[in-house]
């Protein structure tokens, strides 16, 4: 049966732009390329298809496949790292950056966003929040490997697709437990992670429930001496509000990820 959106699959793949090879799944392509990075973990990559992990063009080229089957596809720069937008170009003052002395060509991020300094002209520093890959034409090879059927398979996928950690989890008579270490609240952006991954399982494994099972064991205790509490947020001076921690992307590789580092 062919694929559809909600499919979770196993897909290789390999990017290239300028005839040359950016991003790939596999340890030996990305050596004999040049880009092997040790902090990337390789191998099949586990995507589930319409939920916006890969580029556009390359998804809609997956749609209507089937498991075992590889092919090429290019991508015009719409269906991939999109189009170079001059309202992505910004200028910001330098002492935004603190302690950090910016540079052209210097990756930087700016309230959340990740963009490259440009140039600097006294005390400001233009910075182009575009992708590195904005109005290129983009090639993927790929190769599916697989469509993930079992349900308890399914969601063990997706909670590390969203968490990138391995959990323990159950399916039992429409409801699932993920059960979780306690050290995991220390992760300020868990609450959002457990949003996003209760939602996408209830929409698409047929679910009733999804609980999360927060763990505690007598060896948690000599654990929980080594790590330190939270920090207490700062209070704004003036308003007496305390700050919300910041959001991140989630999404297709904006050329930095993640394991993301590998994503197309």
């Amino acid at each position: 049966m062919s694929l559809n959106k909600g499919d979770i699959i196993k897909l290789e793949y390999t990017g290239i732009v300028d005839g040359r090879v950016f991003t790939s799944t596999s340890a030996d392509v990305a050596r004999e390329n040049g880009i092997y990075d040790e902090n990337v973990i390789y191998g099949p990559r586990i995507v589930i298809l319409g939920a916006g992990q890969i580029v556009p063009g390359l998804e809609e080229e997956l749609m209507g496949k089937e498991p075992g089957q590889s092919g090429s596809v290019e991508l015009p720069p719409e269906k991939a790292y999109g189009v170079r937008d001059p309202e992505k170009i910004e200028t910001v003052m330098l002492n935004r950056f603190k302690e950090d002395k910016p540079y052209p060509g210097m990756r930087v991020s700016v309230d959340g966003k990740i963009g490259v300094v440009t140039r600097i002209v006294g005390r400001k520093a233009t910075i182009d929040f575009n992708h590195p890959f904005a109005d290129k034409s983009v090639r993927f090879d790929y190769r599916i490997l697989e469509r993930i059927e079992d349900r308890e398979e399914k969601l063990r996928a997706m909670i590390k697709i969203f968490s990138d950690i391995d959990l323990e989890s159950r399916i039992t008579d429409d409801v699932a437990e993920i059960i979780v270490p306690w050290e995991i609240s220390y992760f300020k952006d868990w609450l959002m992670i457990r949003r996003w991954l209760a939602d996408m399982a209830l929409r698409t494994l047929g679910l009733k429930e999804v609980r999360f099972v927060e763990r505690h064991t007598p060896e948690d205790r000599l654990r929980a001496e080594l790590i330190s509490p939270p920090e207490k947020p700062a209070e704004d001076s003036e308003s007496g509000e305390t700050e919300k921690p910041g959001q991140e992307n989630v999404g297709a590789d904006s050329g930095e990820n993640s394991d993301s580092k590998t994503q197309p």
